[in-house]
């Protein structure tokens, strides 16, 4: 829609040929144009249509790119949560060994006043008390570092006070044919990549629709009225409607077009070749963790049966130094071996949960 006016105030002075002659001073003369006007393109080489295919692809682009940064960090925040499960069950563990020294250190200071150990016993189950009691402080000042870091990773003020679950459930357990069925639909990394391919090829289609005619249609309804108070047209007024159409094509702009389509089929070949190597890249990663996760769930069965094993052990050395068949030697190779199947078993829940976690994000189960 378009509209325009004019005024003008003049002296004006004209002579004719058939002698007639204007010669005036102060002449107004006014005009006035406004109209409807419509172009419409309904032929560019199907440009439009590549045109919009790509921006559908570049949103989804934007979509597969905000998913794999909301994967990175919900990842970041299950393993910084897990860790702080992990740290309490070391100070669990720390407990149950500070217990036992304990009872070892009464034990020793029994013999020790009856005289039927040395001081010696007894001096080593303080120190050993002491430095559980020790290893409970840094594992507890750990626990309070890990809890900060996960107040940050979730944007919650530095000092939220929480607890966690004191577990570690391994629930994901897909085959490795099942996964190597859906990672390629489910990854986002490597759909981002697909999306890109996509991308470049209706880039190649819109540079070629430049080569193909451009056609167009127009319409518009006018009305002009110009209006002058002297000269042979003292007012011209017209009012109507016309219509036409263009067609244009372009046959030589010093190749630039041609240059264009060839960087742009390039581009097409590029954005494969770096999927191929984003494919390969995945399904070894997926290989790798579930290659892990199958390690740690056997690690962690075997740990699970072997703590058992070490508690029965330590019971039976703690007994036989009580009733003085045993040696302060037994009671604490027995102790170091159940403070070690601990500190095994609860890494072994640890690794088999991070490496859970990695395989749900590289099939993409972490983000629905």
């Amino acid at each position: 829609v378009n509209a325009n006016g004019s005024y003008s105030n003049n002296n004006t002075k004209q002579e004719y040929s058939n002698g007639l002659s204007i010669n005036s001073s102060g002449v107004a003369s006014n005009g006035l144009n406004s109209g409807l006007v419509l172009n419409w393109t309904i032929f560019d080489g199907l440009k439009m249509f590549a045109t919009h295919n790509k921006l559908k692809e570049l949103q989804t682009m934007g979509e597969l790119n905000a998913k794999v940064e909301i994967e990175n960090a919900i990842s970041k925040i299950m393993l910084a949560y897990y860790d702080i499960v992990k740290q309490q069950q070391l100070i669990k563990a720390t407990n149950e060994a500070i217990r036992l020294n304990e009872e070892r250190l009464k034990i020793a200071q029994k013999r020790f006043d009856i005289g039927s150990a040395s001081k010696l016993d007894m001096l080593q189950a303080k120190v050993d008390l002491n430095s559980q009691r020790s290893n409970l402080l840094k594992q507890k000042m750990t626990v309070d570092n890990l809890k900060i870091t996960l107040n940050q990773l979730i944007s919650a003020k530095v000092d939220n006070q929480f607890t966690v679950n004191d577990t570690i459930v391994i629930s994901y357990k897909p085959g490795y044919d099942e996964l190597k069925g859906t990672v390629t639909k489910n990854n986002n990394s490597l759909l981002l990549s697909q999306r890109n391919i996509e991308v470049a090829n209706y880039t190649s289609k819109e540079i070629n629709a430049i080569r193909l005619p451009q056609v167009g249609v127009n319409a518009n309804y006018n009305f002009a009225r110009t209006k002058n108070q002297i000269g042979f047209v003292l007012l011209n007024q017209n009012l109507g409607f016309n219509t036409g159409f263009t067609a244009s094509w372009m046959l030589f702009n010093g190749l630039k077009n041609r240059t264009a389509y060839k960087n742009a089929q390039l581009q097409q070949y590029i954005a494969k070749v770096q999927y191929e190597q984003a494919q390969n890249t995945v399904e070894a990663s997926v290989l790798k963790a579930w290659y892990n996760l199958q390690a740690a769930n056997e690690v962690l069965k075997l740990e699970e049966e072997n703590i058992g094993v070490a508690r029965e052990n330590v019971m039976v050395a703690m007994e036989r130094f009580k009733l003085g068949n045993g040696t302060s030697v037994e009671v604490m190779t027995a102790q170091k071996s159940i403070e070690d199947a601990n500190g095994r078993l609860i890494t072994a829940r640890f690794d088999a949960k991070a490496a859970e976690i990695e395989l749900m994000r590289l099939n993409g189960a972490l983000v629905k």
